[in-house]
């Protein structure tokens, strides 16, 4: 299955990178610690199948930090495998948190917790993925009280530069694009889809762009004069009135 999604050549013959792509394995066999993906080497004969030597759980520590320096190397790979014949035409960018019982995290900081735990520091991670969910990239923001908007423009930048991709449209959701994000991929020459709020709802109401009869359970589109275009439903589900 690694060879097949590009995985192996993703990450070469050297003894690093065969030690990145047994804890690529390791992880999904089973999701645990340094050291468990030691012992499961040797369950797994792991050494014997990947030509490695034996290693220890400093070995796959260091790793990590051969991991950080050729991520990029190794997300570019993968995207060129993936999309040989032809890229995206639709990219997927969302965020997430996870939080630290310790302290001493330098990439962490109090900020708006996912997972309800107050008086926890926590980092931000944003995952970057195809129309089909295969996920392409994924960052660790610098502080973990970085705001959602501000970890788009890295992705921008990315697909822009890395994946060379000269037209495209982004989907995300409706806390992650505000007037600077929609300025940035006006600029870059890029698309977006998005769900607006309540309040913008409002709004398009008392301006006449929408009419609440809109809202059926066929779908109907409505496009302002800049260019914008609405797709409007109702929800049954969450219907109520405005």
């Amino acid at each position: 299955m690694a060879r097949q999604l590009g995985i192996v050549n993703a990450f070469g013959t050297t003894r690093q990178g065969k030690l990145g792509l047994w804890q690529v394995i390791a992880r999904v066999i089973d999701q645990g610690s340094r050291l468990s993906a030691v012992r499961l080497a040797g369950s797994h004969a792991a050494c014997d199948v990947l030509g490695l030597g034996k290693f220890n759980e400093d070995d796959l520590y260091n790793n990590l930090d051969w991991l950080s320096e050729k991520q990029a190397d190794i997300e570019d790979r993968l995207f060129r495998k993936t999309h040989r014949q032809q890229k995206p035409g639709l990219y997927l960018y969302d965020v997430t948190s996870s939080y630290f019982e310790g302290m001493h995290n330098e990439l962490s900081a109090f900020g708006y917790n996912r997972d309800g735990k107050k008086g926890k520091k926590q980092i931000v991670i944003g995952l970057l993925c195809n129309e089909s969910g295969i996920p392409l990239s994924v960052e660790v923001f610098i502080t973990g009280n970085t705001q959602d908007p501000k970890t788009l423009t890295p992705q921008i930048r990315k697909v822009a530069e890395r994946f060379g991709n000269a037209e495209m449209t982004f989907v995300v959701g409706r806390g992650m694009i505000k007037s600077r994000q929609i300025e940035q991929l006006g600029e870059a020459g890029l698309h977006y889809i998005t769900a607006i709020t309540k309040p913008q709802i409002e709004k398009l109401m008392r301006v006449n762009v929408i009419q609440l009869n809109l809202f059926e359970q066929e779908l109907a589109e409505v496009q302002t004069k800049e260019g914008v275009r609405y797709v409007l439903r109702r929800n049954p589900a969450r219907h109520t009135p405005l």
